[in-house]
């Protein structure tokens, strides 16, 4: 009968666990209590948490069509913020009484500084119609999302909605839920759905 030490070569990692297998056991142990340890200690999330780096220029233009938004909001708003160091790209968006500009920052730039920048910019304009509204400047955000609680049943549509505003007030006055949304209600005015989604931020 061949002994195990002829079947393993005597140069390499297997044949040194071969002949300690105490030690081939104690990194057995090792690595499975890593595996347990990091399966409760990794941090979890529906989505990972980033920073966006793009700044948001929001003009509102009541009654406005979308080709007087970008003659009147977006060029002049293109225009002044190109001379902003730290910008790598800049969209624009116009809709029928408003007008949206999207700057993208450069990687690594100070965000808090390139933000103080456009809004200054912005600010520098005297171009603008006198029926626009204050433009805003703001870093875009992202809302962390929790959980969803659905609320349905055989009741009333209006009776859903009741409830659905009853728990949200509740979730709304515990200090660990900063934000308390509810989606897919009826409207006051009409309704199409027989379910509301409360969402938890």
């Amino acid at each position: 009968m061949t002994s195990l030490s002829k079947m393993v070569p005597e140069g390499g990692p297997i044949a040194w666990m071969a002949r300690n297998s105490i030690a081939a056991n104690l990194l057995m142990l090792l690595l499975l209590g890593g595996g347990i340890w990091s399966a409760f200690a990794i941090q979890k999330e529906v989505f990972p948490q980033f920073q966006l780096d793009i700044v948001e220029v929001a003009v509102g233009y009541p009654g406005a069509a979308p080709e007087e938004v970008e003659q009147g909001i977006l060029r002049p708003i293109e225009e002044a913020v190109r001379g902003v160091e730290g910008i790598r790209e800049v969209t624009s968006e116009a809709r029928e009484g408003r007008g949206e500009v999207l700057i993208e920052l450069v990687g690594g730039e100070d965000r808090m500084k390139v933000l103080q920048d456009v809004d200054q910019a912005v600010s520098r304009i005297r171009t603008f119609p006198d029926q626009i509204e204050q433009p805003e400047v703001r870093l875009q955000s992202r809302q962390q999302e929790v959980m969803q609680v659905a609320i349905y049943g055989p009741i009333d549509v209006w009776a859903l909605r009741k409830l659905a505003e009853q728990l949200r007030d509740q979730l709304q006055s515990k200090e660990q839920i900063t934000q308390v949304e509810l989606r897919r209600v009826p409207a006051y005015l009409h309704f199409r759905r027989t379910d509301a989604i409360v969402k938890l931020i």
